[in-house]
């Protein structure tokens, strides 16, 4: 496994747990962003193995665009 696809799965494991998190106060768009992208995430997810492909995208190398878009809206990191 390269230390980008590992880097790339820690990002991805970072977005599942932030999407299921929700805090006092939190705005309604963001829950709602974070639901949708956790949807995505859920649905785009990696299958198993060093090289792993898209679950969602019939065999597509993973991450596809979908996924690395959900990482980007759930993780307050690149907001």
């Amino acid at each position: 496994m390269t230390d980008k696809l590992h880097e790339q799965l820690a990002d991805y494991a970072r977005a599942v747990g932030l999407a299921n998190e929700t805090y006092p106060r939190m705005p309604s768009d963001e829950r709602t962003v974070r639901v949708a992208a956790g949807k995505q995430l859920a649905e785009h997810a990696p299958s198993n193995g060093t090289d792993p492909t898209c679950t969602g995208c019939d065999g597509e190398p993973w991450p596809c665009a979908i996924a690395e878009n959900a990482i980007k809206y759930v993780d307050p990191r690149y907001n």
